[in-house]
């Protein structure tokens, strides 16, 4: 029962599947320009906050011994928050975008995991659509083709 599950999320063809994992290197690496043309100064901001936590689970809990709970607690709470910003714009660009069919597709969580990571550019990009800046390469110039 579970095995046939499993080969209905994964799909039955095997070949296109293991073609959708080799393609994955790609897609992660479009994905990343993306979001890096997307960056606004808000982002960094955030993202800021987020190392700042980083920084002191680092610096004040691992090497200086300051093992407060609530202190340990307020410096993941930014990371949770850039991921949970990131996870409800992943299903909302998803689901959006193409309809709740999608999430029956295992390529599906591995966007939502990707965009997951990249927090407030996610949320924020699918909750206002005119925020994108969409680059498109420009048709070559006459010349550009007489060389």
């Amino acid at each position: 029962m579970t095995v046939r599950r499993l080969g209905a999320f994964f799909g039955e063809d095997w070949e296109d599947a293991f073609d959708s994992i080799k393609s994955v290197p790609g897609a992660f690496g479009n994905i990343l320009i993306a979001a890096i043309r997307q960056f606004r100064l808000v982002d960094g901001l955030a993202f800021l906050v987020v190392l700042l936590g980083w920084a002191w689970l680092v610096f004040g809990a691992i090497l200086g011994g300051d093992h407060r709970l609530g202190l340990l607690l307020l410096s993941m709470l930014p990371t949770a928050l850039w991921l949970a910003a990131g996870a409800t714009g992943a299903v909302i660009f998803e689901v959006g975008g193409i309809g709740p069919r999608v999430l029956s597709y295992w390529e599906s969580y591995v966007l939502i995991l990707a965009y997951s990571l990249l927090g407030l550019v996610s949320l924020r990009l699918a909750l206002n659509p005119r925020d994108r800046h969409i680059v498109r390469p420009q048709p070559p110039t006459t010349s550009d083709t007489s060389s």
